[in-house]
């Protein structure tokens, strides 16, 4: 026999004992040196090769110094085909629509997650995608993000400052004043609504927490000051405060009435997390919900006119009399 006749056979055992090694790898089986040695009829030095020939073909392998074991450096690499349910595919998808709906950001991370799924999963999985993609199944009623490219910047540099723990120092210019102020802000997390991306963050000039729109910021640079999140915040929490995101003042109860004509469609859903219902005789409801700032919240109720009535507090029932009574002059011109 022939030294490349001889060679064969232990190539072959070592190709069936790298095979077998990353199967007991991916199911998460315990891999010491020495019980693979065992395993394996081979020594230790054989299976610290055998490690370097997988790392160096690409699989990442980590070893712990403190239990002797090899493991994938991801928890979450197996070798096995991903399959996705129903339910995981459907998701998918509407957050591609959701993404697309909120910026370039959001909607290139979905496109990302897709093309994964088309190339790494099964061909059962990949059937079931098609099938979804070619039928439109979701229409999102959300008010899109338009031209993102024109806060692309501001949006990008926030998430840095974020992962950073990096202030903002900015010139914004609100949109109620239209008047520009320089300020150094502490980044706390950002958010969408009503199709603009805002900023939530400390302001040190103003000395809280305030909402900053991100069309709004005309200049800014990360410093090198280090801020700290306090463990206590949430931003779930934080808005709870608010009809939406708008909050001033101290906490107010605002208590209004609804005509039997529209009653059960405020009883049907869940406008906010600490609202009380109380049902009356005549088929009317009074609607209560504890707020810290009430300009929102009178926008909504407008939404329902003429079957909602504000009944405290006074201060906003006058100032929506007010502005009722603009409206009647206005409509009133000939």
């Amino acid at each position: 026999m022939n030294q490349k006749s001889k060679r064969a056979p232990d190539q072959l055992r070592k190709l069936h004992r790298l095979i077998s090694i990353l199967r007991m790898l991916d199911n998460r089986k315990q891999c010491t040196p020495e019980k693979l040695a065992r395993d394996f009829g081979t020594t230790p030095r054989n299976i610290y090769r055998d490690m370097n020939d997988l790392y160096s073909a690409g699989f990442a392998i980590y070893y712990d110094k403190g239990t002797k074991t090899y493991s994938f450096t991801d928890p979450d690499f197996t070798l096995r085909d991903l399959d996705l349910n129903n339910n995981e595919l459907i998701a998918l998808l509407l957050g591609k629509k959701l993404g697309h709906t909120l910026g370039k950001p959001i909607e290139n991370a979905f496109n990302s997650l897709l093309k994964k799924a088309h190339k790494d999963t099964g061909e059962k999985t990949k059937s079931k995608i098609k099938k979804l993609e070619d039928r439109q199944w979701f229409w999102v009623d959300l008010a899109p993000m338009d031209d993102f490219e024109k806060i692309e910047k501001q949006y990008n540099g926030i998430v840095e400052a974020m992962d950073r723990k990096r202030e903002i120092e900015m010139v914004y210019k609100g949109m109620h004043e239209q008047k520009e102020t320089r300020r150094q802000i502490k980044p706390y997390g950002l958010f969408f609504s009503n199709g603009m991306w805002y900023v939530l963050a400390y302001c040190n000039l103003r000395k809280e927490i305030r909402s900053f729109a991100l069309d709004c910021i005309k200049e800014f640079q990360i410093t090198n000051m280090l801020y700290v999140i306090s463990k206590d915040f949430n931003m779930d929490d934080y808005f709870k405060s608010s009809w939406h995101i708008i909050q001033y003042g101290k906490p107010v109860e605002v208590a209004l009435r609804f005509t039997k004509d529209v009653a059960r469609w405020i009883k049907r859903r869940k406008w906010h997390p600490n609202q009380v219902i109380e049902e009356r005789r005549d088929g009317s409801i009074i609607f209560k919900v504890k707020l810290q700032g009430t300009k929102e919240i009178k926008w909504w109720t407008y939404h329902w006119a003429p079957y909602c009535e504000i009944i405290s507090p006074p201060e906003l029932r006058k100032e929506a009399r007010e502005e009722i009574r603009k409206l009647i002059r206005m409509y009133n011109k000939i």
